[in-house]
């Protein structure tokens, strides 16, 4: 059961195989993404179905760690991770497309699975749900104007 959603997308002056570098390029992610503060990763090198790392984001002050899974990955046209914070799973995918010559297209879709949550967890959605979708929201708004940043810059 999806419990949220938040659709995202922005326009790259760069080919599609320059944002996908970009996006799949975990040992930097730390370097191109503002709110990410540190990437373990958790087996093999690369980037692929079954590419594990944990990655510490700084969110309201807070460093959280979360552990993400690549479950799709079409290269370099869209992939799917998933994490799990407390009861909720959360599922991002990117989808890439070729837009105007040699730009990007990137769509972020984020979906929140809450079928999971216990009664408190679901109060205190009701008391502060409103400012984390919001804070969520702006933080994956800011991935994705970072990624535009490196892939620009890579580009040039």
């Amino acid at each position: 059961m999806t419990g949220h959603v938040i659709h995202l997308d922005i326009e790259i002056e760069a080919p599609p195989e320059t944002v996908w570098q970009v996006l799949t390029d975990l040992p930097h992610a730390d370097h191109i993404l503002r709110s990410v503060k540190q990437v373990e990763p958790l087996g093999e090198p690369g980037y692929g179905v079954g590419t594990t790392w944990r990655e510490t984001r700084a969110m309201f002050g807070h460093h959280g760690d979360e552990e993400l899974h690549v479950v799709e990955s079409v290269k370099p046209h869209r992939t799917l991770h998933e994490t799990k914070l407390g009861h909720d799973r959360i599922r991002t995918a990117y989808s890439l497309q070729s837009h105007a010559g040699d730009h990007t297209k990137l769509l972020l879709t984020a979906n929140i699975d809450t079928s999971e949550r216990n009664r408190a967890e679901d109060l205190m959605w009701h008391i502060w749900g409103g400012w984390g979708f919001g804070a969520t929201r702006r933080m994956l708004n800011h991935d994705l104007e970072d990624i535009r940043a490196e892939a620009e810059r890579r580009r040039a």
